[in-house]
């Protein structure tokens, strides 16, 4: 009877330890690595710039409105050089235009003296009509003319001489429209070149202008890409600055891990340098596909491997150091 007490009682113990070697072995640990991330600002200017004078170092930590350099803003002589170029193209487009205006003015007097010479024929043509029919009914004492026998071709005449008069009239103003866009400067080109003149003679009165860019917040100087007496054209990068304290983890979800995350999930955010510094992060972030996992975040460096990328969300009053390797933990909701 003892024996088979036993027998049961480690039957039983034997059951419970694999109940929890299996139930162990299913859970899941969600771990893996990322990096803090500091948002970054690449500091430059929308006009070319001279630099006069570096008043930072990069790694330097620097308050907000802090001078961070002088620069000046100076035109290039290529931007001088193709303002030239464009007002010469500029203005042989306005001559153009000048020259097809006249040329208008001398087809549409041509174009008149053709239909006046014209009207002037048929006028002449109708009155010698007239005076020949006149002069037959002359010489007859017993044949008295009616006077209406002539009436339609003199109607004739007055039509063609009021055709003639209209004539002038509206080659008159179509000449008078054209002449005044030549008088009244409304060639295009023309006021383009003015334009660019302006600007020319504005730019020799401020040649040069000097200007001290400032941080835009707390932070500090990260690489610093011209060196001073340099050219630098408009839009390139000056220096990049960086916030004090990282804002965001970044990290890859391996895509073994059947785990549900969405934006608003929370995870722990810890230090490997030192396991006692941890931070609650939210996601803020998930990447739209499967992607290789960087080496430095691998569990395993030399083998590939791939996963989804995850953006976390951290509180800025945090240690961590730009891009220091943290472990990411998911906090159970």
């Amino acid at each position: 009877m003892k024996n088979l007490n036993f027998f049961y009682i480690s039957f039983l113990c034997v059951g419970i330890v694999l109940f929890l070697f299996i139930g162990k072995g299913d859970k899941q640990t969600v771990s893996f690595f990322g990096f803090a991330e500091t948002n970054e600002t690449e500091i430059n200017y929308n006009h070319p710039v001279v630099i006069d004078e570096i008043l930072v170092s990069p790694g330097q930590p620097v308050k907000k409105n802090d001078p961070l350099m002088k620069i000046s803003r100076i035109k290039s002589k290529e931007i001088l050089q193709d303002q030239t170029f464009k007002i010469q193209e500029l203005e042989a487009n306005a001559r153009t235009w000048k020259k097809d205006k006249e040329d208008k003015i001398s087809i549409l007097n041509t174009e008149r003296d053709m239909r006046m010479s014209n009207l002037d024929a048929d006028i002449e043509a109708l009155r010698n009509e007239l005076a020949y029919k006149k002069s037959l009914s002359e010489g007859l004492q017993s044949v008295k003319a009616e006077s209406t026998i002539y009436h339609p071709i003199q109607e004739k005449i007055d039509v063609k001489v009021k055709e003639k008069s209209l004539l002038i009239t509206s080659y008159l103003k179509k000449e008078e429209a054209i002449r005044n866009e030549l008088s009244l400067g409304a060639n295009p080109y023309r006021v383009q070149v003015n334009r660019l003149k302006a600007e020319i003679a504005f730019d020799e009165d401020h040649k040069i202008q000097t200007f001290i860019v400032n941080a835009p917040t707390d932070g500090l100087i990260g690489s610093i890409s011209c060196k001073e007496a340099e050219h630098i054209q408009a839009y390139n990068t000056l220096l990049n600055f960086y916030e004090p304290n990282p804002s965001l983890v970044k990290g890859y979800i391996h895509e073994d891990l059947k785990i549900s995350v969405k934006k608003g999930s929370k995870f722990k955010v810890k230090s490997l340098h030192d396991p006692d510094v941890f931070y609650e992060g939210t996601v803020v972030g998930l990447g739209s596909r499967i992607v290789e996992i960087p080496i430095r975040l691998r569990k395993m460096p030399d083998f590939k491997t791939y996963g989804r990328e995850i953006s976390i969300s951290i509180p800025t009053d945090n240690i961590l150091l730009q891009k220091e390797k943290v472990s990411i933990d998911l906090i159970a909701s």
